[in-house]
């Protein structure tokens, strides 16, 4: 993946996250205040379900389509997995052949330093 972001990648950093963040934001402070000072809470309660619905109408489906995103990617993750697996095994063996070969041509154990060829 290149440094360089898309414009989904920007758009979603500059609108989406933002409108999740405040809607998490409000539900708790409504929350934390019916917690505080329920009378309150309770004499505006219209205006707060509606505040929440109102944001919650954009970040709703907002987090609803990050999250089946993220577990996407998490399930072609794990596909790959075995994969990588496999192919560091087929390595580190082709790895150990060469070293062996070497050592063998070379007349050295891998690691050590050669005899003086003065």
């Amino acid at each position: 993946m290149g440094s360089r972001q898309s414009f989904n990648d920007r758009m979603v950093k500059r609108t989406v996250l933002p409108a999740i963040y405040l809607w998490l934001l409000s539900a708790g402070a409504v929350v934390g205040m019916g917690i505080w000072k329920p009378e309150v809470v309770l004499m505006n309660l219209d205006g707060f379900i509606a505040l929440i619905a109102i944001i919650g109408g954009t970040a709703g489906p907002a987090l609803n389509t990050i999250l089946r995103m993220w577990e996407q990617e998490q399930t072609a993750e794990m596909v790959e997995i075995p994969l990588d697996s496999e192919h560091e095994r087929e390595r580190d063996a082709e790895e150990h052949l060469h070293q062996m070969t070497m050592e063998k041509q070379q007349g050295v154990v891998w690691g050590t330093t050669p005899p003086n060829q003065g």
